[in-house]
């Protein structure tokens, strides 16, 4: 076991980070090839990444290079199929309503406008959002969870959810981009932008929007607009495929009026 352990370690180097490795990855460095065709056999994905490193770019062997990109193309294809099969077995409307109960006007437009983003349809500069108006009680801030929870093209990602009203002073807000130079946690970065930077494809959530400080909006403006982020340090972040939910209680009295009169 000690003569294994020793044979094994000397493939791998310490200022490496292996956070994240899959069998599939390990097998790889150790260039085991039997291990590799066994697990890709077994349903291993040959294109899944783990500390900037995906199994592809860590094969030295051509022989293992050609069938790792081989077999992620033969992935990549089912994985395309499945997807599909799913959505025509289960719309994300039937999904949706599983978690959102009453909403069905809003359900049909938030699927639909996911729908045509995910086939093509749809401007791809520009990030998916939604606005949720009306009262307390209608349980908009769980939209975002039940999106991550039935789309098919978001997942795994978290949410990161952002409760405005207590971002309400300037210097409550740098924390959604990071401080400036010379400004302190400037070396910290953002943690709005860092968890961007890991989940370009993830769900945001700014809750009670309206109560911000007035710089987040100069902020969500070239976020919505532009479809990326510049961080305090001066990286751009790309935000093109992630989805931004919005709520607020503005209106909720008109909006209450409104649909009153309507059933009246």
């Amino acid at each position: 076991m000690l003569h294994r352990e020793s044979e094994f370690s000397e493939s791998l180097r310490a200022q490496e980070n292996y956070l994240g490795f899959t069998p599939l990855h390990y097998a790889i460095l150790v260039e085991s090839v039997d291990c590799v065709k066994l697990l890709l056999a077994r349903g291993a994905n040959p294109s899944i990444e783990a500390s900037g490193h995906t199994p592809v770019a860590l094969a030295k062997d051509n022989e293992m290079k050609h069938l790792l990109e081989n077999e992620a193309e033969k992935f990549q294809l089912a994985e395309q199929e499945r997807e599909a099969e799913e959505r025509r077995r289960f719309p994300l409307e039937q999904r949706l309503k599983q978690y959102i109960i009453g909403q069905e006007a809003a359900i049909s437009t938030v699927a639909a406008a996911i729908r045509r983003k995910e086939n093509g349809w749809a401007d791809d500069e520009h990030p998916l959002v939604f606005l949720f108006l009306g009262s307390s009680g209608m349980e908009k801030p769980s939209w975002p969870n039940s999106l991550l929870t039935t789309s098919t093209k978001i997942r795994p990602t978290p949410s990161s959810d952002w409760i405005c009203r207590s971002i309400k002073r300037n210097t409550r807000w740098r924390k959604l981009i990071g401080a400036p130079p010379g400004y302190v946690g400037h070396d910290a970065g953002g943690q709005l932008t860092k968890q961007l930077r890991a989940y370009p494809n993830a769900v945001v959530l700014f809750d009670e929007v309206d109560k911000a400080h007035p710089d987040v909006l100069t902020v969500l403006l070239q976020l919505f607009d532009e479809g990326r982020l510049t961080d305090g340090k001066g990286k751009t972040i790309e935000c093109k495929n992630a989805i931004f939910v919005m709520t607020s209680n503005l209106g909720s009295d008109e909006i209450a009026n409104h649909a009153n009169s309507t059933e009246s």
